[in-house]
């Protein structure tokens, strides 16, 4: 006797959690994510800071998250479940990030190289388990060349792409056209001080970008949150987020 194929009522269920998860943190089709994992200081008065200026979501550790959790208001919480770049050993399950609340899940996987990749076969355990739950997975790339690793995650079960920025342009383009799938573009430390990076936000906005996501301490700042809001979820022009940028920050 062939198995029996599970009711239909079960399978749209799962893609109904997955799909009102990912609503959530993409509310208009865009985010502005902030992880707090990179960001040293008061992590209580950062994340009652986002709640107020408008992030859509944070990324945290299971350990933050429970410091945190009577302040995040609106806040999605999107919960890192291994170690981060680098150290990308999985530290809690699926299941146990459904039980704490999360909307999404990030996990690392490293860019290809030459050998069999233990993180690309990590990922894809965690993304099994993620789709049996209803359990969005964020993907966060790393490494040089990561366009093939980027692929060949979202055809094994990665709802979003995060990477590094990269300027380039043609490559990720298509590659955000033919998997279909929502990029997120990571700033990480330093990339406050790069130049033009209110334009390249407004760049990436206007093309293959669906959100970004802030690892710089400076650019979670108030000023700069703002700026970097408006033209995430306002459509507003790099000169404009540049003027609100540079505006004192306890202007009336």
């Amino acid at each position: 006797m062939y198995p029996r194929a599970p009711p239909r009522r079960i399978i749209v269920g799962m893609t109904l959690g997955k799909s009102l998860r990912l609503r959530r943190i993409f509310a208009n089709g865009r985010a502005l994510i902030v992880d707090c994992g990179p960001l040293a200081g008061d992590c209580l008065g950062t994340v009652r800071l986002l709640a107020r200026a408008g992030a859509d979501a944070v990324v945290l550790t299971p350990g933050r998250l429970d410091v945190v959790a009577e302040e995040l208001a609106g806040l999605s919480v999107i919960l890192r479940i291994d170690g981060g770049p680098g150290r990308a050993q999985q530290l809690l399950s699926v299941q146990a990030a459904l039980e704490m609340g999360a909307e999404a899940l990030l996990v690392g996987v490293e860019a290809l190289g030459p050998g069999p990749s233990s993180s690309l076969e990590r990922f894809g355990r965690v993304a099994e388990d993620a789709w049996r739950l209803g359990m969005p997975v964020i993907a966060e790339v790393c490494g040089e060349g990561w366009l093939e690793t980027a692929r060949l995650a979202t055809e094994f079960g990665a709802d979003v792409i995060q990477a590094r920025c990269i300027s380039e342009g043609a490559a990720d383009r298509h590659f955000v056209r033919v998997t279909g799938r929502p990029f997120l573009a990571s700033l990480g430390e330093g990339s406050s001080a790069a130049p033009g990076l209110l334009d390249m936000i407004y760049d990436l906005m206007q093309g293959k970008a669906q959100g970004v996501v802030l690892r710089d301490r400076a650019l979670a700042a108030p000023p700069m949150l703002r700026a970097i809001h408006g033209l995430v979820h306002q459509g507003i022009s790099a000169e404009e987020a540049l003027e609100i940028a540079r505006a004192p920050e306890h202007a009336p």
